[in-house]
This record gives C-alpha cells, sequence and structure tokens, in this order.
C-alpha cells in the first residue's frame, strides 16, 4: 500500500505522500507514534513513476538554474559595457526568480546538492538569490519590500566581475593582498548604484554591507550589529551558507546549516539564522539519503539541535543516527 498523505507528528513529517507502507513499517509507526488510523490506499502503477518524476523535476530544476545563470551574465556584461545599471532588467530577471519560488522546494534541493559548482558569481548569486528571497518570505516581508531585497540581492556580486579572474577562480589560500583586492567587490558595485536617485537605499546598503558582520568583524566598513541593514543580514546567510554548502572538501550535507547555527553565533543575525535553518531543514524531511555503510535511507526526523543526526526510515527500519555513531550520511540523492 501507499500513503496517501503526508503523515505528520508535531510538525514533524515521518512518511511522505507516496511512500510505499509496509506491516513492518506500519507496525512500527503505530506503536512509537500514532494512535489514529493510517489513510493508505492500493498500489497505483503511476506510483512508480514518483521517484522518477522527482528526479525529473531536480533536472528541470537545473535547467532553469542555468538558464537564470546565463540571463544574470548577460546583466551583468550589460552592465560593464554600459557602466550603468538598467533596473528594468533587474526587476524583470527578479520576476522570474520569485516565479521558481511559488513552490521552493526543488530549487532547495538543487541548492543542497550541486551548489554553486565552483562558480562564485553567476551561479553562486543565482543561489544567493533564491535563498534570500525565501528567507524575505519565511520574515513575512511585503511584496515591495520583498522585491527590494531580491534586487539587492541580483547585484550584490556584481563587484566580483570587476576583480582579477584569477583571483576570483584561485582555489588555494589568498594572499594578503588578494583577499584585499577581492573585499572590495562590495564597494565595485555600491559606487556603481548609489547615484540611482529612484532606487531605494534598502537596496544600496544591501549590497554594501552584505559581508559585515554582527560583532565588527566584517567589511569593507566594520559594521556591528543594529548598523547593519537588514537586507545586508539576510543576503549575509544566504551568502554564508552557499558558501560553505559549495565547498566539496566536505562530505556533510548538513554541513553548511550547522556552521550557519552554530559557528556563526555572534557573527550573523541570530534571529533570522535561527528561522533560517528551521526552514531549510524542515524541505529535508523525506528526501533520500546515502548511508556510509551503502545503503539508502529516507529522512523522517530532525533534530535542530543535531542536524547531522536525523532518525532515518531505512530497510522498514528507523535508525537513530544519534545513537549509530558509526553510521553517517554521505549525502542526499538526486532522485
Amino acid at each position: 500500500m501507499i500513503a496517501a498523505e503526508e503523515i505528520i507528528v508535531n510538525n514533524n513529517v515521518l512518511i511522505t505522500k507516496g511512500t510505499r507502507l509496509t506491516e513492518s513499517i506500519i507496525k512500527k509507526l503505530k506503536n512509537v507514534y500514532l494512535e489514529n488510523d493510517l489513510q493508505v490506499y492500493e498500489r497505483d502503477p503511476e506510483q512508480e513513476n514518483i521517484l522518477k518524476e522527482g528526479k525529473k523535476e531536480l533536472e528541470q530544476a537545473q535547467i532553469t538554474v542555468k538558464k537564470l545563470c546565463n540571463h544574470l551574465e548577460n546583466i551583468f556584461f550589460k552592465i560593464k559595457l554600459e557602466g550603468k545599471t538598467d533596473m528594468n532588467e533587474v526587476r524583470n530577471f527578479s520576476k522570474k526568480v520569485m516565479e521558481e519560488l511559488i513552490s521552493p522546494r526543488t530549487m532547495i534541493k538543487n541548492i543542497v546538492i550541486e551548489g554553486n559548482g565552483q562558480d562564485s558569481i553567476y551561479k553562486h548569486s543565482v543561489n544567493v538569490i533564491v535563498l534570500s528571497s525565501l528567507l524575505g518570505k519565511w520574515l513575512g516581508f511585503a511584496e515591495d519590500r520583498l522585491n527590494l531585497l531580491a534586487y539587492s540581492a541580483i547585484l550584490h556580486d556584481f563587484g566580483k566581475t570587476k576583480i582579477d579572474k584569477k583571483i576570483i577562480s584561485k582555489s588555494s589560500r589568498l594572499t594578503t593582498e588578494e583577499r584585499e583586492e577581492l573585499r572590495k567587490h562590495p564597494v565595485i558595485a555600491y559606487n556603481l548604484i548609489k547615484d540611482i536617485s529612484y532606487l531605494s537605499n534598502s537596496v544600496k546598503y544591501g549590497v554594501l554591507m552584505h559581508h559585515e558582520r554582527i560583532d565588527g568583524s566584517g567589511y569593507p566598513l566594520g559594521l556591528k550589529d543594529n548598523k547593519i541593514h537588514e537586507f545586508a543580514k539576510i543576503i549575509a546567510i544566504a551568502d554564508t551558507f552557499d558558501y560553505i554548502n559549495s565547498n566539496k572538501n566536505s562530505d556533510d550535507p548538513f554541513k553548511a546549516l550547522e556552521y550557519i547555527r552554530k559557528d556563526c553565533l555572534g557573527k550573523l543575525d541570530y534571529n533570522y539564522s535561527k528561522l533560517f535553518v528551521e526552514h531549510v531543514a524542515n524541505y529535508f524531511f523525506g528526501e533520500n539519503v546515502l548511508l556510509n555503510n551503502g545503503k539508502v535511507g529516507k529522512i523522517v526526523h530532525i533534530d535542530i539541535n543535531n542536524l547531522s543526526r536525523p532518525l532515518i526510515l531505512c530497510d522498514e527500519n528507523f535508525i537513530d543516527l544519534k545513537k549509530e555513531n558509526e553510521l553517517k550520511i554521505e549525502g542526499f540523492l538526486a532522485d
């Protein structure tokens, strides 16, 4: 039989719609979690295609992101060529991104699995635009405010196009001189838009301040806490998440969320970070993961205080990774 709807207990999705229910799974669910009957329906041949459809959706998301990257690259090229920003193009690009966020699960999954592919300008920027806009939505921003946030996220890394490509693409540690050169990119982008009289200052400040940190350790101004604009605080979280998530030296798919939750205390806005982690983690429920023993499982519960050790449904058994120290998740599966 197949679950006819999500099984949710205490706001956690234990079983996603379409999951095959064996007698063993039903028994464990009823004994451990449930008091009510389960809603099920008999196997439909179409259900056999659920994973294939999920894979197709992810492939479509990859195509969409590639198109957005190409569009953004064209916008940046035109800015460099003309020395000014066409805000109509920025607005139109923002609308395209917003259209993809009506059902954001696949876009988030694509970001988590694919990262930025070492494209630290265009794909990275698209990921940051998506994540910043989603965080703005989760914060309850009105449409006009959300649009301004998106404009700021779109332009936040334009300055990198003016930096030596050897520095941008360098995989080894930057020298002091190279690091100082790279740190100029927020100011470069800000100088491009600062004199656009009709453009909200919130957009300009988001661009200028997205590398500032709550404790004053950021750049270019070394601002602290409430001196940093809210757009910059939001973009900083999205920017940091994509940077850490795209670091292929890590085999822990939860590392970026853990980094936002723990390692950035005192650097990134606490309330914004907490909301971001909670919402992104919600999209991990029901996802298939590969364990280091070669088996595939499904995430059915996540402890927000121990993100990388969730409860896994594997071979009709529940595995609590908090109690299985030798097991760990190696990565999310695309299908």
